[in-house]
């Protein structure tokens, strides 16, 4: 179950990190501008932007195999409509139908890793889940690079729609897990579909826990500093390194995909036995703060800027861990009992994290110097820092 949730994830996210590598490819074959497809990435942020949260209402109706599944094949479908398509047109439906296919899995993934595992494992779990956006990243770097400026841009869009459409269809597979306030006849309609004032109520009641929205918060800054450091740390460091846009990529695919993987394992062991994990946040948030720097510092050299990379990585997956771990006790916090909130607590972080994340690259395309990146980054950390609610070990124990 863990594997498949990670792995559709990833599949997802890793959406983003094709059409990165392959932006001159479209560019030459669409006539576009890289700009323009720049504009076009944002348009997978835009659904999550707009639909995290009724989409954590509907997982937390209809259960999140039926969403885990219904996206995987529309991000199947998504990459069929820009390889059969073949205009700026379809691409940018395409994206926006995959960013529709990233809200469901990214929303639908931890509610259900959320309901499936309990103590330990479900720390585990959500720990390893939480390096999802810079493995997936990573991934579709992995994926498009190899094609990058030979003419095949068509090969690695239609291998990812194959994966999706593969791994979507896998999701029959995974246990139904249907809430206790279903069983107990909860208010949902003909067909399976919410019912919209019973979803708006519990929305309601979920927006008005601080602790949510604080959540949300610690969560989305550290992503959206992730996301934008991935589009501009392979341009930084040819630029200033002498280094090709090749290798520059694939030292930012290889340290996301070793470091993300490392660091969710190594937080997952750690969070298990963890107790004070505000204090862990902040540690790991200076030392986020620190590799930062040296990243971006123009003085150093490429082994040194390709360390602090893989440093900052290991620091943002232990922050996602930590805060992703005090997701499920705030879910169950002020719910009643056989309520489940878990898609709609789920729901809100998402859609946080996709609107930070949709600003991100008009914020750091924007800049120029390496000390406006640095101060960026500092003062993100420490104000998801200050943020991350505490949720008491007892109450992390009865979640």
């Amino acid at each position: 179950m863990l594997a498949l949730a990670y792995a559709l994830t990833l599949a997802s996210m890793a959406q983003v990190g094709v059409v990165a590598a392959l932006t001159l490819d479209l560019a030459g074959a669409l006539g576009l501008t890289a700009a323009q497809i720049g504009q076009g990435l944002a348009l997978f942020s835009l659904p999550s932007a707009l639909l995290a949260v009724p989409c954590g209402a509907l997982v937390d109706r209809v259960g999140a195999r039926r969403v885990l599944v219904w996206s995987g094949l529309a991000g199947g479908l998504a990459d069929a409509l820009a390889v059969a398509g073949g205009s700026p047109a379809a691409l940018y439906a395409a994206l926006l139908l995959s960013g529709l296919a990233f809200t469901g899995i990214s929303v639908a993934a931890p509610a259900l890793l959320a309901a499936a595992y309990a103590g330990a494992r479900q720390v585990r779990a959500m720990a390893l889940w939480s390096t999802y956006a810079p493995a997936g990243f990573a991934l579709g770097l992995v994926l498009g690079a190899p094609f990058a400026q030979t003419g095949h841009w068509v090969l690695p869009l239609a291998l990812h729609g194959a994966l999706l459409g593969i791994l979507g269809l896998w999701a029959l597979a995974l246990p139904h897990i249907v809430p206790a306030h279903l069983v107990q006849a909860g208010p949902v309609q003909a067909g399976g579909l919410p019912d919209r004032r019973a979803a708006w109520r519990e929305l309601g009641l979920v927006l008005r826990q601080p602790g949510v929205l604080r959540l949300a918060l610690a969560v989305a800054v550290p992503s959206a500093i992730s996301y934008g450091t991935s589009l501009v740390a392979p341009a930084w460091l040819a630029r200033v390194h002498g280094a090709s846009m090749a290798e520059s990529a694939t030292v930012v695919a290889a340290a996301k995909g070793v470091a993300m993987m490392l660091g969710g394992l190594a937080a997952g062991a750690v969070l298990a036995r963890a107790g004070q994990r505000r204090m862990l946040f902040a540690g790991l948030a200076v030392a986020g703060a620190l590799a930062q720097a040296l990243l971006f510092w123009p003085g150093g050299s490429l082994a040194l800027a390709t360390a602090a990379l893989f440093a900052w990585l290991l620091a943002f997956s232990g922050l996602g861990a930590v805060a992703m771990a005090q997701l499920p006790a705030l879910a169950q916090a002020g719910a009643a009992a056989g309520t489940n909130r878990r898609g709609t607590v789920s729901g809100v972080v998402g859609q946080a994290i996709s609107l930070l994340s949709f600003l991100a690259p008009a914020i750091y395309f924007g800049m120029a110097g390496w000390i406006g990146y640095v101060l960026l980054a500092s003062g993100g950390l420490a104000l998801a820092a200050l943020a991350l609610p505490n949720v008491a070990p007892r109450e992390q124990e009865q979640s």
